[in-house]
């Protein structure tokens, strides 16, 4: 889920950090907690760093601009929160996030898209749920006119029940008639909404996974 901490609980964390060093700024470094990926590095001051914290989304001090930025404000690629970790000297700040979008102005998913040896593309893994969740969160929590989610979220609970109902007998005659392609797509379809219904009901992705554990370790027993 998105951390946000409350104030008392922002500033201690802020205290702690030096931001003597560069007359009132520290660098910072995202990465992205569902593949991690370095997405960008940055600057913030104390009062970006608080905002940060509270706030559950990366924001910015640019020094071009002069002024603080919210990661997304026009965009809508937001960075979602997930933990913060300061380094050893506690002049730099390591950021998880789980990322909207892409996070780099030219679209791509990382600002950091210029090796000087190729790199072998990441296989995607199961974290992806959890990346899909917290942007679902976000969407309920933040509506928008251009997510579906949002709009899915103000028909009510009936509807993403339907859907679900009606992606479950589609996944059911793709299995039948033996179509692969089918197959998974129904399923990944069926698995977005039971997602979308968690977060309605404020119920934590988490609580899946421990049930899963738990009847994994009933059954290895």
């Amino acid at each position: 889920m998105v951390l946000q901490l409350n104030e008392a609980e922002a500033e201690k964390f802020v205290e702690k950090v030096n931001f003597e060093k560069m007359n009132g700024l520290v660098p910072v470094v995202v990465q992205d907690s569902s593949n991690d990926k370095v997405l960008t590095q940055a600057f913030m001051n104390k009062e970006t760093l608080q905002l940060t914290l509270t706030k559950g989304k990366m924001h910015y001090w640019s020094r071009t601009r002069k002024r603080i930025w919210l990661k997304g404000e026009e965009s809508g690629h937001h960075s979602l929160l997930q933990n913060a970790i300061l380094d050893c000297d506690n002049d730099a700040i390591l950021f998880k996030v789980q990322q909207i979008g892409a996070c780099c102005h030219t679209g791509q998913e990382t600002c950091f898209h210029n090796p000087v040896i190729a790199e072998k593309e990441r296989l995607v893994d199961a974290r992806i749920i959890e990346r899909i969740f917290e942007v679902i969160v976000d969407r309920i929590k933040n509506p928008t006119e251009k997510s579906y989610v949002s709009k899915l979220h103000r028909k009510g609970e009936d509807a993403v029940l339907q859907k679900i109902g009606e992606e479950t007998t589609e996944l059911v005659l793709a299995a039948k008639a033996n179509r692969p392609k089918e197959i998974v797509h129904e399923a990944t379809d069926i698995l977005f909404f039971i997602l979308v219904l968690l977060a309605q009901k404020n119920l934590k992705l988490q609580e899946i996974f421990k049930q899963l554990e738990h009847r994994h370790q009933e059954k290895t027993r």
